[in-house]
């Protein structure tokens, strides 16, 4: 037995060797979506040596040199879709590698950024090439676009520059370009606007366009908005969600996930979720809320997917073989906010949840990835912008990449509003390309640290309305508003949102009417959050439903908040005063219970007062600076524009008006209808 055994052990020794002997060409790749055209292969001869290997790829064939160790490496240009790639041997005995698949996730395509120069009696339209992937000559054709207030008679049209006499008529221009290539055409924009005050010329890089100015967001959560709901049952509220006053609508994250929900583990950034509709039904959705002059927004998530997206999957599998192994964050770093990350069992760095997993923006694969997914929207639906959640994250650990990315998706549509998850109070949150962000403190030791916040509480509003010493409320909401950032910085202004419990569990329903007033006195963009408006105390991350489907939203609303907000919108819309950046600090008695500011857009001034103690009180505003600006023919009037009250006063330096508490009163200064001396 013992010779058999060692018969069977040298048969199986002698296998085992000749195998490893067999000749083969190795590819150190596996099929794969690849996010750029140009891709990187290495390999190796196993059983034998050649100093050149023939490759193949698309029918296209090239010589690459093996080196002495038998390792090789060569680059390869892909083409959109499937790429074939193999190798051979060039003499002696055939021998050639496996298929390597490779497919190009999109189609390669210049990003050309398009503007305009005001020559006087014309305006000149120019590009600039910021990238040509494939270095070939690009064609050219700028023509008007049929949404212009007056057609415009454009020459040069087939140059890198054409030229426009703009028409009298006053309102925004938008012109194309077409670019084209041999793999097909792609379309570029830009806008001029002429105004009483004449031509303004569109920045792509500081610039926004001026419906963001008036815009007024809803934030829906599509999964709980009614129960087992579906685009069309947002899509049969969006008309009283119009007459609300909203002209923008945010819908969180609509892609592919994994557990549902708010939608924040995307598992494939280019596919709806199928639990809330057809793409149909969204489109739908979309088409009607463009015909009632409603924006759309989309949640777009780039900081992370979900552990369950196909790419992590396959890191898991395969470990360091994966292709998108370097898709992923990997290792820690040193960048902002770095002591939060944690490191799962899988092996990846995420922030707080273990389920969703950093991206690796060093990896210009990903920048691609990511880029193309956002274009890929905005070309599909016409969306009107995004809310990018978390970027906060993506800007710590790449600041240049924002940058890349909102202007490539502007030199597409340059009236996008692009809304940054990260902190209004930072210049360099604008300075990549963002339009608005939150309303964050520049506190980096609590990233979304709201400026109403005293403390941290994940499921609790701790507000300064509610602070425990009430003589310190007042400084407290003075510095949110003063010490935050430069407030012409278009901030997102709320009370509630999808990381925020309901203002009205916390907070009694004068004190939450005060605060919605403030919120839609100041600068910025406001905020609704669904439910918000009816009062709606749902418990947050709650997978209960908001609404019902065979009732309307008013009439779910008890405590007639609907009607307040309602209001509130309009008078916005009304007074210029209200909508602009310009603000400042009014001094006012008593100091431990009052703040006051003044707004003013032109010759319109509006005084802004609120008490922030629950007891009734008198505040005495120092008006002297404001008079100035209006003379007096008799009793400067002060009407409340929230309850259509007038006060005077006979004292040019101050006026007193009575607050009750948690009161707030926003006072238009010289109402037609004061009384004058002497009546």
């Amino acid at each position: 037995m013992r010779y058999i055994a060692a018969i069977l052990f040298c048969c199986v020794y002698l296998f085992s060797s000749a195998k490893s002997l067999e000749k083969a060409i190795v590819v150190n790749k596996s099929n794969a979506t690849v996010w750029l055209e140009k891709q990187t292969i290495t390999g190796r001869t196993r059983g034998f040596f050649t100093d050149q290997l023939i490759v193949i790829c698309n029918k296209i064939s090239f010589k690459v040199f093996v080196k002495k160790n038998h390792f090789f490496s060569f680059v390869v240009t892909l083409q959109k879709g499937e790429n074939k790639i193999h190798l051979k041997t060039v003499t002696g005995k055939i021998l050639t590698s496996d298929t390597l698949k490779l497919s190009l996730g999109f189609n390669p395509e210049p990003v050309i950024k398009p503007y305009a120069i005001n020559e006087g009696e014309r305006l000149a339209l120019h590009m600039q090439i910021i990238r040509n992937p494939s270095n070939e000559r690009l064609n050219f054709l700028w023509y008007d676009d049929p949404r212009n207030p007056f057609p415009c008679n454009v020459k040069n049209r087939n140059d890198s520059v054409a030229f426009i006499k703009l028409p009298p008529p006053n309102g925004t221009y938008y012109f194309n370009l077409q670019v084209s290539t041999s793999t097909g055409r792609v379309r570029f924009q830009t806008f001029v606007t002429r105004d009483t005050l004449g031509i303004h010329i569109f920045n792509i890089d500081t610039g926004h366009a001026a419906w963001i100015d008036d815009a007024i967001i809803y934030e829906i959560t599509p999964s709980v908005f009614v129960k087992n709901g579906s685009y069309d049952d947002i899509a049969t509220k969006l008309e009283e969600i119009s007459q609300l006053g909203i002209n923008t609508i945010w819908l969180q994250p609509v892609f592919s996930s994994f557990y549902k929900g708010q939608g924040y583990d995307v598992t494939d950034y280019f596919s709806l979720r199928k639990d809330l509709g057809t793409e149909a039904q969204l489109k739908s959705l979309i088409i009607k809320a463009k015909q009632l002059h409603l924006k759309v927004l989309f949640d777009f998530v780039p900081n992370h997917t979900s552990i369950h997206h196909p790419y992590a999957q396959d890191c898991i599998k395969y470990g360091t073989k994966s292709h998108y192994y370097k898709f992923y964050q990997h290792q820690s770093d040193t960048t902002a906010y770095s002591s939060f990350y944690k490191k799962n069992a899988q092996g990846f760095i995420t922030y707080f949840w273990e389920d969703l997993v950093n991206l690796d923006y060093n990896n210009e694969e990903v920048q691609q990835w990511i880029t193309e997914a956002c274009k890929y929207w905005v070309r599909k639906f016409d969306i009107d912008g995004y809310r990018f959640d978390a970027v906060w994250a993506v800007n710590a650990r790449n600041p240049s990449f924002s940058k890349k990315l909102t202007t490539a998706l502007k030199c597409i549509k340059p009236d996008l509003l692009l809304l940054a998850e990260d902190k209004g109070s930072v210049a360099d949150t604008y300075g990549a390309g963002f339009d608005a962000a939150y309303d964050w403190t520049s506190d980096r030791s609590w990233i979304s640290h709201w400026s109403w916040q005293y403390e941290y509480a994940p499921r609790k509003n701790l507000t300064l309305f509610a602070y425990p010493d009430v003589s310190k409320r007042p400084g407290l909401l003075t510095q949110a508003l003063f010490d935050n950032g430069h407030v012409s910085n278009l901030r997102l202004r709320f009370i509630e949102n999808n990381d925020l419990p309901g203002f009205i569990r916390d907070h009694n329903l004068i004190c939450t009417r005060m605060a919605a007033a403030l919120l839609f006195s100041l600068p910025g963009i406001p905020m609704i959050y669904n439910g918000q408006e009816i009062g709606s105390k749902r418990d947050l991350y709650s997978d209960e439903p908001i609404f019902e489907t065979m009732k309307s939203i008013h009439s779910l609303d008890s405590i007639q908040l609907f009607g307040f907000y309602k209001k509130l919108i309009r008078v916005r819309k009304k007074y210029p005063a209200l909508c602009g950046t310009n603000m400042n600090s009014l001094s006012v008695y008593p100091a431990g219970k009052m703040v006051a500011f003044r707004r003013w857009k032109n010759e319109e001034d509006i005084i802004v007062v609120l008490n922030m103690d629950s007891v009734a009180a008198e505040a005495t505003i120092d008006i002297r600076n404001i008079l100035t600006r209006h003379p007096q023919n008799g009793v400067p009037g002060f009407e409340d524009l929230l309850t259509d009250t007038v006060f005077e006063t006979d004292d040019p330096s101050k006026i007193k008006i009575p607050m009750s508490g948690y009161g707030i009163r926003w006072l238009l200064v010289n109402n037609p209808r004061r009384v004058e001396v002497g009546k």
